[in-house]
């Protein structure tokens, strides 16, 4: 059984972002660097579309709050040309629009920032994601305990030749941490593929929801990278964290590069409450 790796999100940026204080000692600082979270999700059944670009600034050891980046000149340009200006939302450092619309046939987004003097743009295109055919849930054994799985099936499309499909899925479950795992379908071209989720604090009456979206191959290999530093620990042959690169490019000043990655999928979600099950 393969059981997907999750990630959270949210642990992601707190680590590009900033560190605990374990003791006090002169620790050298480098220079704060702009963090990119890109997000144009569009909704499958243009319910509700994820739009907005997070920014925020890398901070020192002994600083604990990534500072939120203020005043920033945001845009993103599609396919058609138009520019869809994004406003910042209350002093938060979260910038959002709602002009802005899905496009299969012209598909390639660039985002474009003005920030202390220094562009940076990022250039993504867009996918069309699989729907979710079901969703199941069962009680299985682990070792020498019971969990609850859920198991979400979509159809994948083989495209030929040596090409692959990228996909992703986001688990939201109540006031837990977003988790995200992800997968290509270099064994699973064609099929129906299966994605599946477990934890031992699944309970009765737990309210979930799983987001799918296929995404680029440069996606893939980014949030892969990162997993892999974060579920290795740090270790002497993994890439720090901070040095993983994303799309976003500086064009003033390419040495002063931005962390982060601007992301463009269409999302699939599908919505769930565990019940009750009998152990096998």
């Amino acid at each position: 059984m393969n059981i997907l790796k999750y990630i959270s999100i949210l642990s992601i940026l707190l680590y590009l972002t900033s560190c605990e204080h374990v003791i006090d000692i002169d620790l050298p600082t480098a220079p704060p660097r702009l963090v990119v979270e890109g997000n144009l999700d569009f909704d499958a059944e243009n319910k509700q579309d994820t739009i907005s670009i997070n920014l925020s600034l890398t901070t020192d050891f002994y600083n604990p709050q990534a500072p939120k980046v203020h005043n920033a000149t945001v845009w993103v340009e599609d396919g058609n040309g138009n520019k869809h200006p994004f406003k910042e939302l209350n002093n938060t450092g979260r910038y959002i629009s709602t002009s802005i619309k899905k496009d299969f046939v012209k598909n390639k987004y660039k985002l474009h920032i003005e920030y202390d003097n220094d562009i940076y743009e990022a250039t993504e295109s867009l996918v069309e994601t699989p729907k979710i055919e079901r969703l199941e849930q069962r009680r299985e054994k682990f070792f020498n305990d019971y969990y609850y799985t859920i198991r979400i099936y979509f159809q994948d499309t083989d495209k030929g030749d040596n090409k692959l499909n990228y996909y992703y899925t986001n688990l939201l479950w109540e006031n837990k941490r977003p988790a995200l795992s992800v997968r290509s379908n270099e064994f699973s071209k064609g099929q129906l593929i299966e994605d599946i989720s477990t934890d031992k604090d699944y309970k009765p009456g737990d309210k979930i929801q799983i987001d799918l979206h296929q995404i680029s191959r440069n996606y893939y290999d980014y949030m892969w990278l990162i997993n892999d530093a974060l579920n290795n620990g740090g270790g002497p042959f993994q890439t720090p964290i901070s040095k993983i690169k994303g799309n976003v490019k500086n064009l003033t000043t390419p040495d002063k590069e931005a962390l982060g990655y601007f992301r463009v999928t269409e999302k699939q979600s599908i919505y769930h409450t565990i019940f009750e099950q009998p152990k096998p």
